[in-house]
């Protein structure tokens, strides 16, 4: 069985980072097949354009507001045991997806879903990042996670498209068992049991009040689609912003909370969770969108959709892959504000399409962009956000980490597509056009947001943070990974 400690430089280190990032592939596989299905699912369960988006929506709030406590239980009780409880929920939970009669059922089947990946993903993270020491090891890793997570895109876009013609939308839930249960095998054969690394339990009634304000303040932004800012909608809103403040009241006085809130007095956490929640936001509402647009506006089919994806996924793999030599020579700063640069651009080129555009001239340039911008951004915002972070915490961070991912991109994509669905209202081709439209420039704030969130960060060394070294989220001294923040 693989040792968690092994390195980059021997067999057993690559079997390992291999097995993990199978377990992340399929996550982010599901993601991608379901986004090219979404036509399909809407009009076959007769779901409204405003509520459709809750087929990744639901997913992302409990993939989000769970992930936290899930890397609290890698911590406490061993990321091997989390790992392996979450691929058994998620691959039952994705055979409910596909068994689902209506679109409530699915709603709730793939937030189940989202629950055990919750438990994956901060799990085989915590494995990444406390296998490989920081520097050049971890960072390699982590551009080679960011590759896998881009194949499960390309390999989602074209497997979602061929199944969904082929076999219908529900056969794309129904692939995950099959795929759950090899990993499920791999990893209880080959993996290590790990130890418990950290004292304390899971703070259950901060992990209820996280989900539970997230959850409500996105409903809010949901039904504003429909319902313009009516009472119901307000009243939903400032429940979930209340529930958030009694979150962080009851973490600050809590003995052992879900997030202690002393790991942001790291700077390059704080901020690199940021950056994640802008830079999977606009990722999720540009696959989202142009998705829907090439289907219902364009007519494609959502096989010829899906090949569609295949350039721009083709280039964020590409450029993963080779994320290490320009973290190393640029730095994290440098590849953030360049990436922000091509998502702007990206967002522009996408808001000018028409409602009789051409795939090649108006939707592959600007997603060629949008997918550089998310390359580029990946893995720096990765290093922030774990740099600085002591082993006993890393499934903390990992967690904090997939909860801004996946937070932002419930978020983002619910609030633009409230945009959009509000704009489209008439429901005819250029009512939807115009709709896409504005939901893209909206998008444009997100990569200005993050570029204000870079110039915030610290300039003196990333190995002196603000709570850095203190135990306060920080480990004792500097290491090679920090160099790279410049």
């Amino acid at each position: 069985m693989a040792d968690p400690r092994a390195g980059t430089s021997n067999g057993a280190g690559k079997i390992l980072l291999a097995l993990l990032c199978m377990a992340q592939f399929m996550l982010i596989l599901d993601l991608a097949v379901v986004a090219v299905a979404v036509p399909s699912i809407q009009s076959q369960l007769g779901v409204s354009t405003a509520d459709i988006q809750w087929v990744s929506t639901a997913y992302g709030l409990a993939f989000g507001g769970f992930l936290v406590a899930a890397g609290r239980a890698a911590d406490l009780f061993g990321p091997k045991r989390i790992l392996l409880a979450g691929l058994a929920v998620f691959a039952l939970a994705s055979a409910a997806c596909g068994l689902a009669p209506g679109g409530g059922l699915l709603f709730v089947a793939r937030a189940v879903q989202g629950f055990g990946a919750a438990l994956v993903s901060p799990a085989a993270l915590t494995l990444v990042t406390t296998s490989f020491g920081e520097g050049e090891d971890r960072n390699k890793a982590l551009g080679i996670w960011g590759a896998v997570s881009s194949g499960g895109a390309i390999a989602g876009q074209l497997l979602g498209g061929v199944l969904t013609d082929l076999a219908g939308w529900r056969s794309i839930f129904l692939i995950n068992v099959p795929i759950g249960i090899a990993v499920i095998v791999a990893v209880a054969a080959y993996v290590r049991k790990d130890r418990p690394r950290a004292q304390g339990r899971i703070d259950l009634p901060g992990a209820a009040l996280l989900t539970a304000g997230v959850v409500l303040l996105v409903t809010a932004v949901t039904r504003a689609a429909e319902h313009a800012l009516d009472t119901s909608v307000l009243a939903t809103g400032a429940g979930g912003l209340l529930v958030l403040v009694a979150f962080t009241l009851h973490e600050s006085r809590a003995a052992h909370p879900v997030v202690r809130l002393s790991m942001f007095r790291n700077r390059y956490v704080a901020y690199g969770n940021l950056v994640c929640m802008l830079t999977s936001g606009v990722g999720t509402v540009s696959v989202f969108l142009t998705t829907l647009y090439l289907q219902q506006v364009l007519g494609l089919s959502p096989m010829t959709a899906g090949l569609g994806f295949v350039p721009v996924t083709a280039l964020i793999l590409v450029v993963s892959m080779r994320i290490q030599p320009l973290v190393k020579r640029f730095g994290v700063r440098t590849l953030l504000h360049v990436s922000a640069l091509c998502l702007v651009i990206g967002a522009l080129l996408l808001s000018l399409v028409t409602v009789d555009g051409s795939y090649w001239v108006q939707v592959l340039p600007g997603l060629l962009f949008s997918g550089l911008g998310a390359a580029l951004s990946f893995t720096p915002a990765m290093i922030l956000c774990t740099t600085g972070v002591a082993d006993e915490d890393q499934g903390l961070a990992s967690g904090i980490l997939g909860t801004s991912q996946q937070i932002g991109a419930a978020v983002f994509l619910a609030s633009l597509n409230t945009v959009v669905a509000a704009v489209a209202a008439g429901g005819g081709p250029q009512a939807l056009t115009d709709g896409f439209r504005a939901g893209f420039l909206w998008s444009l704030t997100l990569p200005v947001l993050m570029v204000v969130c870079v110039l915030a960060l610290p300039r003196e060394r990333a190995g002196q943070p603000d709570g850095a070294g203190t135990g306060d989220g920080g480990s004792a001294k500097p290491g090679p990974a920090e160099e790279a923040v410049r």
